[in-house]
């Protein structure tokens, strides 16, 4: 164990998803390589490596692990980490996450205001930038710390293939988009303790501003405040969506007709059949409504620029 603490103090762990090893993808494996001070890499081979390989380096004492790739590669590194961390004893340290944002997406990144795809910009936040804890959340057992929906928005990460993604980028997921809309949608129920329950047809959750990209989808959010933010499409038409666009960037979603925005700490998605995926932080999850979404017992300890 002495060992292990050692080496923790000596380097940093840096989780990289490869990209199926591209020529692209090897060249910022040997820009990672070569950063300062230079970190201990560990290249994942296949889904749901990421998780193996975080729990592993959390559980042997390392202070910080690092999150190399896009937002689905942060969730499995964030799964293996806070797995770890529930081990550890009261008032013992917890492991942190560090993002190197390298993916087709990277809102995790926008949310903690780190510089885009600057590896050696993001390194240097990483290496000495703030420490600070943000809210962690779980939909039943797994962990998120940034976005989640269910209905319309995992449909269209459940059909976004990863050959897409790779050839057309952010435009892969209009491109899903347009066939999902064709589709008649489930309904959804959010169910809040002492409320009547919110029908709609689509499910948005956030915990911190941004959702998609560099637009702050959830004006009122903060990663701080206990609270995870929800909008509730009640319909599927153009309308929600013209309403959305006002309410993002204009004068917020109060008094909306078309759209319910609320903030709470727990509640329950149930669907009217079972076919309603679930996404957390841009990644389809292993699970259909119903989902309890609820606090996890502990904050996430991470690195913000």
């Amino acid at each position: 164990m002495r060992r292990a603490k050692n080496a923790a103090l000596m380097s940093i762990p840096v989780i990289l998803n490869p990209a199926a090893r591209s020529t692209k993808a090897a060249a910022l494996e040997q820009a990672i390589r070569q950063l300062s001070p230079t970190p201990e890499v560990h290249l994942t081979t296949g889904p749901g490596d990421a998780t193996v390989i975080a729990e592993r380096l959390t559980s042997e004492g390392h202070e910080l692990v690092v999150s190399a790739g896009g937002d689905g590669t942060m969730n499995e590194v964030l799964q293996g980490l806070c797995r770890a961390n529930a081990r550890r004893d009261p008032g013992e340290k917890h492991t942190a996450l560090g993002v190197l944002p390298l993916g087709t997406m990277n809102v995790f990144s926008v949310e903690l205001q780190l510089p885009g795809k600057d590896i050696e910009g993001c390194w240097e936040k990483i290496t000495s930038g703030q420490r600070r804890e943000i809210d962690l959340w779980m939909a039943n057992e797994h962990y998120f710390v940034q976005l989640g929906g269910v209905g319309l928005d995992a449909q269209i990460v459940q059909e976004t293939s990863w050959e897409a993604k790779k050839k057309y980028g952010p435009l892969s997921y209009v491109m899903s988009a347009v066939n999902v809309l064709l589709r008649t949608p489930p309904t959804l129920s959010v169910q809040i303790d002492g409320k009547a329950p919110l029908l709609g047809t689509v499910v948005l959750i956030g915990n911190g501003r941004h959702y998609g990209g560099p637009f702050p989808l959830f004006r009122d959010a903060s990663n701080t405040d206990g609270k995870l933010d929800l909008i509730i499409f009640r319909g599927l038409g153009g309308m929600e969506f013209l309403q959305l666009l006002r309410g993002m960037l204009l004068d917020g979603y109060q008094a909306c007709e078309y759209l319910d925005y609320i903030q709470t700490s727990e509640f329950t998605v149930t669907a009217d059949h079972d076919a309603a995926p679930v996404e957390l932080d841009g990644e389809l999850a292993d699970l259909n409504a119903p989902v309890v979404f609820r606090p996890a017992p502990f904050r996430l300890s991470v690195i913000a620029g």
